[in-house]
């Protein structure tokens, strides 16, 4: 499931500090950067987009999105929250295989830093050809599970 919530950014800048307490009471750490604002737990999270006047210092407009498997109390939380500053409230469908495809990407780039098999060391240590063709083959085999388990979890 995913919520939108949008706001202007006078809205938000005064109504932050509860939205981050109410973040932290439901157990949701910060995890993402400066560009890229997300706030996760193992069952949820909520990503933040902001619009910016960069010349202005001046924030335009905010949009948060919660996403998660089912309704939870957070997610009531936030609505009532909204409701009260005056936000804007909209249940969205589950992202695209396109949306979602750089993340699923650099998951597997991190994934393969650990499971792919170093051809070059593996031969300079005298092991039989058969033997690492034997183990890529089974690393691409796994891969490509690897990818469609990101994809399906990354589109629930």
């Amino acid at each position: 499931m995913r919520f939108r919530f949008e706001m202007d950014g006078e809205t938000y800048s005064e109504n932050k500090e509860a939205f981050k307490r109410l973040l932290a009471k439901h157990g949701l750490r910060w995890r993402g950067t400066l560009e890229r604002p997300f706030w996760g737990s193992p069952t949820e999270r909520m990503t933040a987009m902001f619009d910016r006047d960069e010349e202005k210092d001046l924030l335009r407009r905010a949009a948060l999105l919660w996403e998660g498997p089912k309704k939870t109390p957070l997610l009531e939380d936030l609505k009532a929250w909204a409701w009260q500053v005056g936000a804007r409230v909209a249940e969205e469908g589950p992202p695209s295989a396109e949306e979602v495809t750089d993340e699923v990407e650099a998951a597997l780039r991190h994934w393969d830093i650990v499971w792919k098999p170093d051809v070059d060391s593996l031969t300079a240590q005298g092991r039989p050809k058969t033997w690492i063709d034997a183990d890529v083959r089974r690393w691409k085999q796994r891969r490509l599970e690897r990818r469609r388990e990101l994809m399906g979890l990354a589109t629930d």
